[in-house]
């Protein structure tokens, strides 16, 4: 950095309001990156700030890491330095919510269970599903292209984002997309900014489209051996029904949702109106049955816990989680492997979204090894997809790049220290 740390912090408290600046080594140890505290902390109240916190950063040099609810701290490499951490959760407003055409303009701060509670008035909500949503913010959804469950009936953040505003590194402000869902002037720009990983800048607000508040939601729960739950899985996409999701759980990851077996278990989200919702799960039920798995229709509270286990699967402590993404195709080829006892140093739990063809492990950290990574790089890449270490202590990030090797297009690539979670 660029001259002392006091002289950045007076420069800092001379442009944001009082007490916008702390150096105290408990508020800087909460917002330590692997074990890498920052030197100050600085939470702007308003756009005008945080573009001026930027603009005295970048003139000073200083290495900044934006934080929203600090869900996914995890992901990315350590950090090689670490000056300033900028705090948006005072950028907390609904600024806009047009429920006649199923919009909202939301600021980046705002904790996604915030949102869902004051759209939720309207009939109405945001069909992303990130973990931990009460402390996961909008921006931080954004920047890290943050998909849960619902992704197969719903589609992905970029999907919804509509609109967004963003302060650049020199603190310039800058917008793209708009605040209508058939906005088709210029460049798609919003895509740009997903999955940015805070990296070309801090987004101050995001425009997204909304969705009527379904009817009735249930599951069905099917449960038996592995492979006569991935031939279900096939017959069911092949089929006409429509579900919101489809997991597949491995008995590790069943143990995780409090569910004791030694089989695996194939979840199916349906909702929408009630009549719709019964017939899914009578065609279900039955479809479950013929291919002799032990099938139950789940509930309210029950439906909804396991849904929550689920979305914040991986999400724990001293936990190393990757994320596969394969074509759908392979999804059961590479579920298969990964269940193989000789492939990684202790059995993970797994969850798979075959709709999405994305495929999550968790392993407890004491049990994981470096080469187990480079297994899965070499499992994924044979089917034509790729992996990312989204969690580890950082004594085993620290010994790999987490983020794999890059595409033969990309010659070169960044590294990344952190994001706003």
């Amino acid at each position: 950095m660029k001259g002392s740390l006091d002289s950045f912090a007076a420069r800092l408290e001379r442009e944001l309001d009082a007490g916008s600046v702390s150096v105290e080594p408990a508020t800087l140890k909460h917002y330590a990156v692997d074990d890498k505290a920052p030197s100050l902390v600085c939470v702007p109240g308003e756009t005008a700030q945080l573009s001026a916190a930027l603009r005295i950063a970048s003139e000073m040099e200083a290495a900044v890491i934006p934080w929203g609810g600090g869900t996914s701290m995890k992901l990315g490499n350590p950090p090689h330095r670490f000056d300033a951490a900028l705090a948006l959760n005072r950028l907390n407003e609904l600024i806009e919510h047009d429920d006649a055409n199923l919009t909202a303009t939301l600021q980046a701060g705002m904790e996604l269970a915030t949102v869902q509670e004051r759209l939720g008035h309207k009939g109405q909500f945001l069909a992303l599903d990130p973990p931990q949503p009460a402390r996961a913010t909008v921006g931080g959804l954004v920047a890290a292209n943050t998909n849960g469950p619902r992704r197969m009936m719903y589609g992905a953040v970029r999907d919804q984002l509509i609109g967004i505003k963003m302060v650049l590194a020199d603190g310039t402000s800058i917008k793209a997309g708009g605040k209508v869902v058939k906005n088709v002037a210029g460049y798609d720009l919003c895509k740009l900014f997903v999955g940015s990983l805070g990296t070309l800048g801090i987004i101050t607000e995001a425009t997204f489209k909304m969705a009527p508040l379904p009817e009735r939601s249930a599951t069905v729960l099917a449960q038996g051996p592995v492979g006569e739950c991935l031939e279900f899985v096939s017959q069911l996409l092949r089929s006409t029904l429509l579900p919101a999701e489809i997991a597949i759980l491995n008995s590790g990851a069943l143990k995780a949702t409090a569910t004791i077996t030694d089989a695996a278990a194939v979840a199916i989200w349906t909702e929408g109106f009630a009549e719709g919702v019964e017939r899914h799960l009578r065609d279900l039920r039955r479809m479950a049955e013929a291919a002799r798995l032990a099938a139950e229709i789940i509930r309210d509270h029950s439906h909804r816990l396991l849904w929550e286990k689920i979305r914040d699967f991986g999400a724990g402590e001293d936990l190393v989680a990757h994320r596969i993404t394969v074509p759908l195709a392979a999804v059961a080829q590479v579920l298969t492997m990964t269940e193989r006892k000789d492939f990684l140093a202790a059995p993970p739990a797994a969850v798979a979204f075959p709709g999405t063809g994305t495929i999550r492990l968790s392993t407890p950290a004491d049990m994981a090894t470096p080469a187990d990574f480079g297994r899965l790089i070499s499992l994924t890449k044979e089917h034509g997809g790729h992996v990312v270490m989204v969690a580890a202590p950082p004594e085993i990030k620290g010994a790999i790049d987490v983020w794999g090797p890059p595409p033969p297009t990309l010659p070169w690539r960044p590294m990344i220290g952190a994001l706003p979670g």
